[in-house]
């Protein structure tokens, strides 16, 4: 699927490919390919050269999947209708931040000795709740209690 986006003025021409159909045809674009690639031959030697093409080997198709994922975001970006957050929007999750952790904050505490019990047991609790809500969820989404259905 293509994002290019075409002006009315432009005219789409179709593109017509005459393949070779004698041998001698394509003999001659193989001739014509190995001496192009002769001719661009890398001085290097081959102690450099062998190690060389095995990193682009290995590079190829990271940089031909990372490209593929660069463009599925794009699209998704697009089809989605994402926007970068402004700063309006950074200083609003600052502020939501700073609530939170003014509110998870227990005052005149020197070390975990000095936090009541009654505050460990809230706090055991909610991890509880939150780890039970997390299970459960996986469940629901598996459709199964204990592994996946085939």
């Amino acid at each position: 699927m293509s994002m290019r986006v075409l002006s009315k003025a432009t005219p789409v021409t179709r593109a017509y490919i005459r393949y070779a159909t004698t041998e001698s045809a394509t003999q001659k674009a193989g001739q014509a390919v190995s001496n192009a690639t002769s001719a661009v031959q890398c001085p290097l030697p081959a102690k450099i050269q062998a190690p060389l093409n095995k990193a682009v080997g290995i590079l190829q198709p990271i940089l031909y999947y990372s490209e593929v994922v660069y463009h599925l975001g794009k699209q998704v970006v697009v089809r989605q209708n994402f926007t970068l957050p402004g700063k309006a929007d950074f200083l609003a999750a600052e502020t939501q931040l700073f609530k939170v952790l003014e509110y998870v904050k227990i005052k005149d505490v020197k070390s975990l000795k000095d936090i009541p019990l009654d505050k460990w047991k809230s706090g055991a609790l909610k991890t509880f709740e939150l780890s039970s809500i997390f299970v459960i969820g996986e469940m629901i989404g598996r459709g199964n209690v204990i592994g996946y259905k085939d």
